[in-house]
């Protein structure tokens, strides 16, 4: 179901967001007009799709339409996108990444600055579960090797510095509906994120903890039968919430 408008609703009373979407003949968001909460427009959103229905385009303008920004992306003929560019007020570049797929299992990912010339580069080996990064004079200095369960699911993360010392891992655990991630930087935890899903795979509980098992941060979303949000509840301690907000949401009929 399409969402015409939306309202998040603090534990005050105020609107803390208003949105109303128009969409296009297919059904695709053409338009989004974010409000205050007296009601002026905040800004406005515009959006442009190609003929496969794959967003190309999304610019931005303040209450004054003047332009404030825009993201661009490109795909091949395989729907796979090739290119997403960020640009800033003045039209200039701010953000330029590129994607090559060499075959079904090698993809080059570059990142370049406003001129095109490439900062970072991270070749990846689908097949292998492995990619490795250089910087802007080629050299690599990272490599990431994973792992994969049963289910193909991500299981174990691993980065390697150049001399082959694993300064990440990153730890992956699935119990029924939870699904675990452990971060652990030089041999410490650094963090643990939990996150627990519905039937239809959407997040209804996420905890953040540190190295000793404590809540630093906690999210939890009452959704609706279309899967939306209508009630968040957030804070640090688990449970203990220090804001509650109510979403009302309009859908396109």
């Amino acid at each position: 179901m399409n969402i015409k408008s939306r309202k998040i609703i603090g534990g005050n009373g105020k609107v803390r967001e208003h949105i109303i979407n128009e969409f296009n003949v297919n059904g695709l968001i053409k338009k989004t007009v974010f409000f205050e909460e007296n009601g002026d427009i905040r800004y406005t959103v515009f959006f442009e799709y190609d003929s496969n229905e794959n967003c190309i385009s999304e610019k931005q303008y303040d209450s004054e339409n003047n332009f404030v920004g825009s993201l661009e992306w490109k795909f091949d003929k395989e729907n796979r996108q090739i290119e997403q560019i960020e640009r800033t007020a003045e039209n200039e570049i701010w953000d330029w990444n590129e994607n090559q797929y060499l075959d079904e299992n090698i993809v080059v990912y570059l990142a370049k600055d406003k001129d095109g010339i490439i900062q970072h580069k991270t070749v990846e080996n689908k097949n292998l579960g492995v990619q490795k990064r250089y910087d802007s004079d080629g050299n690599m200095y990272a490599e990431i090797i994973e792992e994969f369960d049963k289910n193909n699911r991500i299981a174990n993360r691993k980065t390697l510095d150049r001399k082959g010392k694993v300064t990440q891992e990153d730890i992956y655990e699935y119990i029924d509906q939870t699904e675990k991630w452990t971060l652990v930087v030089d041999g410490k935890i650094a963090k643990i994120e939990e996150r627990i899903l519905d039937k239809n795979g959407n997040e209804i509980s996420y905890v953040r903890r540190d190295d000793k098992g404590n809540s630093t941060e906690y999210v939890k979303w009452t959704r609706d039968d279309f899967g939306n949000p209508i009630r968040v509840e957030n804070g640090i301690e688990l449970n203990k919430p220090t804001n509650i907000s109510e979403i009302k949401i309009e859908y396109l009929k």
